[in-house]
């Protein structure tokens, strides 16, 4: 038993002296996380640095099946006519919906307007945890919701701004 706890106290630590741990806490996703919780599902990401310039994807393309998730910096993302539409930054998140479709495409390209410090994570080892730890799989699947509806929600908000203007215009 003691071992045991030896090893979560370790995890504990490691989890908490990582500063991608402390950009992923700051996340407003990520507010009504327990500690715990927030240090397991963070323990299921792979991190990164992805450099200025950089195309992570492009429209059209299949998908690798990873969703993305910005610590820091910014991602521009085009059509596949190459109009920019949309800007990503910290607390961001794409891919998700090739990650959750496999047959889907990519329907835009996503290329890096700064160096970017992401999360990541494939939908291979996604189905890993769900298997070998079906409550672990499970909060996954809560973030990966929390995550859809703040998407929704942007969006949601962007129309009614949009409509709003547009009959604005028209009275």
């Amino acid at each position: 038993m003691h071992s045991k706890d030896n090893f979560a106290q370790a995890f504990e630590a490691s989890v908490l002296a990582n500063p991608y741990y402390a950009r992923f806490r700051r996340l407003p996703v990520c507010e009504e996380l327990a500690c715990r919780e927030s240090m397991l599902l963070f323990s299921c990401f792979e991190q990164g640095q992805v450099a200025q310039g950089t195309t992570i994807y492009r429209a059209g393309d299949s998908s690798e099946r990873t969703m993305h998730l910005i610590l820091e910096g910014e991602v521009g993302v085009t059509n596949a006519a190459g109009e920019e539409y949309e800007r990503l930054k910290q607390g961001d998140v794409f891919g998700l919906f090739s990650f959750l479709d496999e047959a889907r495409p990519h329907s835009a390209t996503v290329r890096t307007d700064s160096d970017v410090a992401l999360l990541r994570l494939s939908r291979s080892y996604f189905d890993v945890i769900t298997l070998e730890d079906p409550l672990l799989g499970g909060e996954l699947l809560r973030f990966m919701f929390r995550l859809l509806s703040r998407m929704a929600l942007k969006l949601e908000v962007e129309y009614a701004a949009m409509r709003q203007f547009a009959l604005g215009r028209r009275v």
